[in-house]
C-alpha cells in the first residue's frame, strides 16, 4: 500500500516548475533595464572623459568587492528570499541618481555604489538557491542546464531592455533612465516566491538536519577552506575570474565602440539585443557541450581573433564580428560556472560563490582601468584588439592546466 503521507512526484515536480518559473522571471525582469542600452555613452555625451568612465567603472567593481563576501555571508546565514527583495530596490537608486546627475561624476558614482550594492546582495543569492532546490529534488545533473536557462533569462533582459532602451534614448535620455525603474520594483513582489529550502530541512536520514554554521563569520572561514581544500577551484575561479571576464569588462565600453564605427544611437539597442538574444540561445544550449573540455581553450582563442579583427574597422558592419565574439564565450560561462558549484562541498554556498564574483571584480578593477587608459592613449578601437590577444596567454594556461589533471570545464 502506497504511503498516504508522502509528496506524490507529481506535486513535487509541479512545484519546482513553479519555482523555477518565478527564478527564471527574476533573472529576466532584474536585468530588463532600458539603461544598459546608452549609459556609458551618456556619460561621455555628458562631458566625462575615457578615462573618467574607466574609472567609474572601476569604482563599480571596487564598491562590489567590499559588499560582495558580507552580502553571501548574510544569504547563507538567514533567509535568502530577502535579500533577493532588498536586491531590486537598491537598484532603483541608481537610476534616481543618474537621473539627478547631470554631468556630475559623483552622481554617477553613487548610482554606481547601489548598484554594487544590488549585485551583491543577489548574485551569490540566487545561484546558491538554485543549486540547494535541484540539489533537493535529486536534480543536480541537470544544474548546467537550468544554469543556462538562468543565464538566458538575464540575457533576454538585457536584449529586450537594450532594444527598446535604444529607441527611447533617441527619444530621451531621461526617459530611458525613468523607465528602468518600474521592471526592479516589480521583481522585488516575485522574489517574495523564492522560498529558502534551507528552513527546516533534513539531511540523508529522516533526523539528521543539515548542520548550519554557528555564527556569521563561520561562513567566511568555510568558503577559505573550499579554496584550499580544492586546486580544481581555485583553477577555475582563475579561469572565470581572469579569463573570461576580459569579455565583460570590455563589453561595457561597446557604446563606445558604436560610436567609433558611426552606428547610429538607433541602432545600439538592435545591436545590444542582438547580441543577448544569441547569447541566450548558446546559453540555454550550453550543456550540450559538456564533455569537451578543450572547448575551454579553443573558445577564447576565437573570440580573442574575432575581438582583433573588429579592432580593425570603421564601419558598422564590423560589430557583427564584436557581436560573434561574445556569442562564442557564452557557453564557456555556463559550463565554467556549473563545475564550480559541483567542485564545491557547498556547506557555505553563498559565501564561496561571492569569493568568485569578488575575484572577478578585483580583476574587473585591474582591467577597466587599464581598457580605460589604454582606449585614452592608442583609441577605442585599437583597446579592443589588445583585448584579443590577451586570449593567446590565457589558452596556454588552460591546456597546461589539463594535461596536469585539471580542468575548467566538465
Amino acid at each position: 500500500m502506497a504511503d498516504p503521507t508522502a509528496t506524490p512526484r507529481s506535486d513535487s515536480s509541479h512545484a519546482l516548475r513553479r519555482f523555477l518559473g518565478l527564478y527564471y522571471a527574476y533573472a529576466f525582469l532584474f536585468d530588463f533595464i532600458l539603461a544598459y542600452a546608452f549609459y556609458t555613452a551618456l556619460f561621455e555625451l555628458e562631458g566625462l572623459s575615457f578615462a573618467e568612465i574607466g574609472l567609474l567603472l572601476a569604482f563599480w567593481s571596487a564598491t562590489a568587492i567590499m559588499l560582495e563576501m558580507p552580502s553571501g555571508a548574510l544569504s547563507d546565514h538567514f533567509d535568502r528570499r530577502w535579500l533577493l527583495v532588498a536586491a531590486p530596490l537598491f537598484k532603483t537608486l541608481t537610476f534616481l541618481f543618474w537621473i539627478l546627475a547631470a554631468g556630475s561624476f559623483w552622481l554617477y558614482a553613487a548610482g554606481f555604489m547601489f548598484w554594487s550594492l544590488a549585485q551583491a546582495l543577489q548574485s551569490g543569492s540566487r545561484e546558491a538557491l538554485l543549486y540547494e532546490r535541484m540539489e533537493r529534488e535529486g536534480r543536480v545533473a541537470q544544474f548546467d542546464k537550468v544554469l543556462g536557462r538562468d543565464n538566458a533569462a538575464e540575457e533576454l533582459g538585457i536584449g529586450f531592455g537594450a532594444l527598446l532602451g535604444g529607441f527611447v534614448a533617441f527619444y530621451n535620455f531621461d526617459l530611458g533612465l525613468w523607465l528602468s525603474i518600474p521592471p526592479l520594483l516589480l521583481v522585488a513582489l516575485l522574489a517574495l516566491g523564492l522560498h529558502d529550502g534551507r528552513r527546516g530541512r533534513k539531511g540523508p536520514a529522516a533526523d539528521d538536519v543539515v548542520e548550519m554554521p554557528a555564527t556569521y563569520l563561520s561562513h567566511f572561514v568555510d568558503a577559505i577552506g573550499e579554496f584550499r581544500r580544492h586546486a580544481n577551484l581555485r583553477f577555475v575561479t582563475t579561469y572565470i575570474a581572469v579569463g573570461l571576464v576580459v569579455f565583460e569588462l570590455i563589453e561595457e565600453f561597446d557604446q563606445l565602440y558604436f560610436l567609433a564605427v558611426n552606428l547610429p544611437v538607433w541602432a545600439w539597442g538592435i545591436a545590444g539585443a542582438l547580441v543577448e538574444f544569441i547569447y541566450a540561445a548558446a546559453s540555454i544550449h550550453a550543456y550540450r557541450l559538456a564533455g569537451r573540455p578543450w572547448l575551454a581553450w579553443l573558445l577564447p582563442l576565437l573570440g580573442g581573433g574575432l575581438l582583433v579583427a573588429a579592432s580593425v574597422g570603421s564601419s558598422p558592419w564590423y560589430v557583427l564580428l564584436l557581436c560573434l565574439a561574445y556569442v562564442l564565450m557564452a557557453p564557456l560561462g555556463v559550463l565554467a560556472e556549473a563545475r564550480f558549484h559541483r567542485v564545491m562541498e557547498g556547506r557555505s554556498r553563498a559565501t564561496t560563490t561571492s569569493a568568485l564574483v569578488m575575484a572577478e571584480n578585483i580583476s574587473g578593477i585591474v582591467g577597466t582601468l587599464a581598457f580605460g587608459f589604454l582606449a585614452q592613449w592608442v583609441g577605442i578601437l585599437p583597446a579592443y584588439g589588445w583585448a584579443g590577444l590577451v586570449m593567446l596567454p590565457l589558452a596556454v594556461w588552460v591546456a597546461i592546466g589539463q594535461h596536469r589533471g585539471l580542468q575548467a570545464i566538465d
